[in-house]
Parts: C-alpha cells; sequence; structure tokens
C-alpha cells in the first residue's frame, strides 16, 4: 500500500536515488548524455540539501512511501523566480517508472497544492522539458497551461523549456 506523507529527514538519501533514477530513465534523449554520465546520488542529495537551505520554511518535500520505500516525491513553495502572476512553484516532481500511470503523482501534486494554500499562495508554475511529453499531458491533464517558454544551456547543449501555470489550483485538487 502507498502511503502519502511529508519528507522526513533520513528520507533525503532515498529521495536522491529517485532523483537521479527517475531522470535517468525519463529525460533519455532530451538532456545531454554528458549530463546523465555526471548524475550521482550523493550529488542529488548535496543539491536537495542546498535547495532546501535555500527555500526553507515556505517550501515542503512530500513522499509515496510503498512499503517503508520512497518510490516518488513532489516538492514546492514560494516561487524561486518571478512568472507574474505565479506565486508558488512546483519545484519537480520524480516518480519512479514502475509506478508511473498510478495515480501517484496527483497525489503529490495535490499535497504541494494544499501546503502552498497554507503559505497563503493560490496560484503556481512548473518547468519541464518541452521534449518530455508524457510529463507535459500531465500537467495538462492537471489543467496546467502553457505560459512561458524559454531556452537554457545544460553541459554545453541548449534545451528548451515550458512552464505550466496555474492560475487557482482547485482543479489540481478536485
Amino acid at each position: 500500500m502507498i502511503k502519502f506523507r511529508e519528507m522526513k529527514p533520513d528520507d533525503l538519501t532515498h529521495i536522491a536515488r529517485v532523483n537521479v533514477d527517475t531522470f535517468r530513465a525519463t529525460h533519455q534523449g532530451i538532456v545531454p548524455d554528458r549530463l546523465m554520465n555526471d548524475l550521482s546520488y550523493e550529488t542529488a542529495e548535496h543539491r536537495l540539501e542546498r535547495m532546501l537551505g535555500k527555500t526553507g520554511r515556505d517550501s515542503a518535500i512530500f513522499v509515496a512511501d510503498h512499503d517503508g520505500s520512497v518510490v516518488g516525491y513532489a516538492m514546492g513553495g514560494l516561487a524561486r523566480e518571478d512568472l507574474t502572476p505565479f506565486l508558488g512553484e512546483l519545484y519537480g516532481i520524480y516518480i519512479v517508472p514502475a509506478y508511473h500511470g498510478k495515480g501517484i503523482g496527483r497525489q503529490l501534486v495535490a499535497l504541494v497544492v494544499k501546503h502552498l494554500h497554507t503559505q497563503g499562495l493560490h496560484s503556481m508554475f512548473v518547468w519541464v522539458f518541452s521534449d518530455n511529453v508524457p510529463a507535459r499531458r500531465f500537467y495538462e491533464a492537471l489543467g496546467g497551461h502553457v505560459v512561458h517558454q524559454r531556452r537554457i544551456f545544460l553541459a554545453e547543449h541548449e534545451v528548451s523549456e515550458t512552464a505550466y501555470g496555474w492560475s487557482t489550483m482547485d482543479i489540481v485538487l478536485g
């Protein structure tokens, strides 16, 4: 049975594993191979620790726990950049591929939305690689609308990102 809960400090190592393993499985061919080859559990754990330190109490991480094993997580909080009129941000959501299509993503995003509401934030956005069609369809199914596009550089390669936004997040909770 899958249980949803807020992250505990000893989950960080497991979350880093989910992050790296899921990133590799879902972004192959989207991001440069060099970036994929440089991924490590230790680096992911340090990156997540730094991110949590910067965002502070405004942010939260929720996990999907299957019999004591973290199989997915989502994190969000106050927007880290100005993408007016959106005040909250879904920083990321990663679910082990074997658990895709089971409603876990929707549940995790709903927990982030509820957290944002407690922070007084009633709108949000998320960045997704433009070529990640399954993720884009997921956000569209949750009622997200394309609100911005940009090009970024990863490992010296240009990659396109798309921002999905929700001016009201009631549809996510529905």
